[in-house]
């Protein structure tokens, strides 16, 4: 008699929650600050995702210059062994 009485209860429960619907119980207000909530993380991953494209820009810009860098020729000494006077001034050089 008491199983009885619990699988009907079980039974009561189970249909009362079926016929609600899980989303029925939600708050419009509550909607709204969901919305508004993921459209601002929507604005802030996009801010991000633009930044990690300037980075990845200036990554390959400097690693471009770096490797054009080594290929220039290195200064050299000129004939006869001495190297060129050091400028004193400002009018001295180039």
């Amino acid at each position: 008699m008491v199983s009885t009485l619990l699988l009907l209860i079980l039974v009561a429960y189970l249909a009362r929650w079926v016929l609600t619907g899980t989303g029925a119980r939600t708050d419009h207000q509550l909607e709204a600050q969901h919305t508004a909530e993921l459209a601002r993380l929507r604005e802030e991953v996009d801010q991000l995702t633009a930044q990690v494209v300037r980075l990845q820009d200036e990554q390959a810009f400097t690693m471009r210059l770096l490797t054009e860098g080594d290929a220039r020729p290195s200064a050299q000494i000129p004939p006869g062994g001495e190297a060129p006077p050091t400028p004193n001034t400002t009018t001295e050089m180039p």
